[in-house]
């Protein structure tokens, strides 16, 4: 688990003050779709492996926008239990 930080853990993975909405989750999407347009690839998502289970600890914007610019593939930071 060198790569993992745990500060970007919560108790509460959807605290109000910390979880964009509405337009705000566009503006992500759009945001990252732009940096797949500039780089190629924008930064890795976050999975807890647990078993044969993969959990999505972060990254659900990057994945619809990786999705959207038809790309196949985005990397990942994978965390075991």
């Amino acid at each position: 688990m060198l790569n993992f930080d745990t500060k970007r853990l919560s108790q509460n993975p959807y605290p109000k003050n910390n979880r964009p909405r509405g337009e705000k989750d566009l503006a992500s999407i759009d945001y990252h779709r732009q940096r797949i347009k500039d780089l190629g690839r924008t930064e890795p998502i976050w999975v807890l492996k647990d078993g044969k289970d993969m959990i999505l600890l972060d990254g659900a914007h990057r994945i619809v926008s990786t999705f959207l610019e038809r790309h196949k593939s985005i990397k990942a930071y994978v965390v075991e239990m």
